[in-house]
């Protein structure tokens, strides 16, 4: 019996990784937003700021569940770059000015006290969508993700197109 829930378990388990297309992909640990926001500008793309704690359940259940399947996912690959701040993480980090700080003083600025907050910006460090605070409805998160990339897109594209030109 335990050898046919074992199988179970394992082919549901391939059923949703093939059904969704993505490979989890943690996102990368930064410390250079100007180096990630350089990279947006290239991409025409958002960049998806993703404001943790090391010992946050609620971060690990967003990563694991949300933002990693996100990540290496066919659907965005392309269309936002993801990165991981952790506020708690090493002190050194540089702004989107080149300037150096601190993740807690950086998160101060943009005004997130609680983890995990998503904040998505242009390639010029300008906030593009609303920002995303905490992960209170598991139900409804993966849409308000999509949402705020989605938002942070149009924005950016719209951006790096002022006259409208298809």
């Amino acid at each position: 019996m335990r050898n046919v829930t074992a199988l179970l378990i394992l082919a549901c388990a391939g059923v949703v990784t093939f059904a969704t297309g993505a490979a989890a992909e943690p996102l990368p640990l930064i410390n250079d937003l100007e180096a990630a926001a350089k990279i947006a500008r290239e991409q025409r793309a958002p960049l998806f700021v993703a404001f943790t704690l090391k010992r946050c359940p609620y971060c690990n259940t967003a990563r694991r569940e949300y933002w990693a399947p996100m990540n290496g996912s066919d659907r965005w690959r392309g269309k936002v770059v993801m990165v991981e701040l952790m506020m708690d993480g090493p002190p050194a980090l540089k702004d989107f000015d080149g300037k150096a700080t601190t993740a807690r003083d950086f998160a101060k600025r943009y005004a997130v006290s609680s983890a995990p907050t998503v904040l998505v910006f242009d390639g010029d460090g300008v906030l593009a969508a609303q920002p995303l605070v905490g992960l209170a409805s598991v139900d409804f998160y993966g849409a308000y993700l999509e949402q705020a990339i989605e938002a942070g897109l149009a924005k950016t594209r719209a951006a790096a197109n002022p006259a409208g030109v298809k």
